[in-house]
């Protein structure tokens, strides 16, 4: 008797992401399916804000070890506030930059390029006529300060490794990228594949910023519209305590409510689970800092050694009484918001 069942042919890895993520409107923006895919199957829709395919998937599976939005890779990530940690301290940089709070991530990039513990690092740079953000491979400390402060208005940063991944004589990286960039490193370290071994093996340290939320790219029009300023006269922009702060060329400071700017957020943005980005080496953020410092979370043995050596070397000044109170506050109100 013949068996007249359909059978429904398996999905390819991509396919696989189509339909639990991308059509979901959960993608997270972090590229990490891009980057860490062999065959360049992916590339990355703007205007959807979602990978699409480009060429053949060969089902090696590394972008579905890779997303943190897949159910199952969601499942494997806490949702506790703070997370794990060895120390943490209020950080300040020992010296005069553009720098955003206390300076911390700067100073701390610096001293691994300084003393040879990388001889990359790949951070969010911007075009600061047109106040447009863009990732920056960087192999001078100097430059640095050039690229300091927040960018709330990109997420491309994991794309960057592939020409990291292609130049042989670059063989350790500090990497900076928001909590769903840190998750998708995080879970390819965890990962057998070894697609995902090539790509993490050149990632020394992962230096994750708090992030509650991120905009998308229609964010700065709309800023200098209501402003009535051009893009070229903002020197900085900072999203906290419910209003965004926007500081002029010549030190005047506007603000606008976060609550008249929530249509420009990220739709993957609103499934996030992560404020303190967990699985970084260092986390770094202001919630919870003294004035004029940032907080940073030394998580694991990697980290704690980069931030001993910024501090032996006088690139930071530490300080204790962080408080952990307003970090679970704020990170409990962002859980609270995305639904869990």
């Amino acid at each position: 008797m013949l068996n007249n069942a359909i059978v429904t042919p398996a999905l390819l890895p991509f396919q696989e992401l189509e339909q639990s993520v991308w059509k979901k409107e959960t993608c997270a923006g972090c590229r990490g399916c891009i980057t860490v895919c062999p065959a360049n199957t992916l590339a990355f829709d703007l205007k959807l804000a979602r990978p699409y395919q480009i060429t053949p998937c060969i089902d090696c599976k590394a972008c579905l070890d890779a997303c943190p939005r897949t159910p199952a890779n969601m499942d494997k990530l806490s949702l506790d506030i703070v997370g794990p940690y060895l120390d943490i301290k209020n950080v300040k940089a020992n010296g005069n930059g553009r720098y955003q709070n206390g300076g911390a991530v700067t100073a701390i990039l610096k001293a691994a390029l300084d003393e040879g513990l990388v001889d990359r690092v790949i951070v969010m740079g911007s075009d600061r006529w047109a106040q447009k953000a863009y990732a920056r491979i960087v192999s001078d400390p100097a430059y640095l300060d050039k690229v300091a402060g927040s960018k709330y208005t990109a997420n491309d940063i994991l794309e960057a490794m592939r020409d990291v991944m292609k130049d042989a004589s670059v063989r350790n990286v500090a990497l900076v990228g928001m909590p769903c960039t840190m998750q998708a490193v995080g879970l390819l370290r965890r990962s057998s594949n070894e697609y995902a071994a090539k790509l993490t093996q050149k990632i020394r340290f992962l230096v994750g910023l708090f992030c509650f939320e991120c905009f998308d790219d229609t964010l700065v029009p709309e800023v200098t519209q209501r402003l009535g300023v051009p893009p070229w006269r903002i020197a900085k922009m900072n999203a906290g305590e419910g209003r965004l702060t926007v500081t002029l060329r010549n030190g005047e400071i506007k603000t606008l409510p976060l609550a008249k700017l929530a249509e420009f957020v990220k739709p993957g943005c609103r499934k996030c689970n992560d404020f303190t980005s967990k699985l970084a080496d260092i986390s770094v953020g202001s919630v919870g800092s003294a004035a004029g410092s940032s907080v940073v979370i030394i998580r694991t043995p990697e980290g704690a050694g980069l931030f001993e050596i910024a501090r032996e070397t006088g690139a930071v000044s530490v300080a204790d009484g962080v408080d952990v109170a307003a970090i679970e506050k704020v990170g409990k109100l962002k859980l609270k918001r995305n639904g869990f």
